[in-house]
């Protein structure tokens, strides 16, 4: 009918030859790049004959790269993973820095978290913990929901086999988000640390 609008498949994908941006499906199968995933979802919702996975209607991105055996992350590697993961934002913070890649708003943190670092304080990055957390909360509420937490699991989980567990044992109540205060528990943040970081992290 006049008036009426129909959503259009895309109509090529570039292949981007990068195995970095390959994505790997929860159903374990390979697509080139994120866009060749959307279009066989497309091409299946419209029942298209170019669609050869029905399965993709109901498949979702679990991570970027190219579906491996990621293993299984052991108790001993949940345990020591708090430190790995603060150590890692610590030096992301700080590159970021470096290169220019940060929004203005955090450079009084950064430039805190290297003073910290040189004079080898304890909890160096604790900034960077700051950071991180307002970076994953899109919406301001103090709290990190399943979606926002999806970003930062696709793009880790090929490297930290051990951050979905990690994510899920920081959730302790069980309501598919990570709240300010777990975020500050699971890390090791004080108190008055995460009393900052809902001020901060909500503006």
């Amino acid at each position: 009918q006049d008036g009426d609008v129909e959503c259009a498949c895309i109509a090529e994908c570039e292949d981007p030859k990068d195995e970095r941006l390959m994505i790997c499906t929860a159903a374990n199968h390979t697509y080139t790049s994120d866009c060749e995933f959307y279009q066989m979802q497309c091409w299946c919702r419209k029942n298209d004959q170019r669609c050869t996975r029905k399965e993709a209607l109901t498949d979702t991105i679990d991570y970027f790269g190219q579906c491996q055996n990621l293993g299984v992350c052991t108790e001993f590697e949940l345990e020591v993973f708090p430190k790995r993961m603060t150590t890692w934002l610590g030096e992301i913070l700080d590159a970021l820095f470096v290169r220019k890649g940060l929004d203005s708003k955090y450079e009084t943190l950064v430039n805190e978290a290297r003073k910290m670092k040189l004079s080898n304080t304890e909890k160096w990055w604790r900034n960077a913990v700051l950071w991180e957390f307002c970076e994953l909360d899109r919406t301001h509420d103090n709290s990190v929901n399943k979606e926002e937490l999806s970003r930062f699991v696709r793009s880790l989980k090929v490297l930290e086999h051990c951050i979905q567990p990690f994510l899920n044992h920081c959730d302790t109540n069980n309501d598919n988000k990570i709240s300010a205060d777990e975020w500050g528990s699971c890390l090791g943040l004080d108190k008055d640390d995460v009393d900052f970081l809902k001020t901060f992290c909500s503006h």
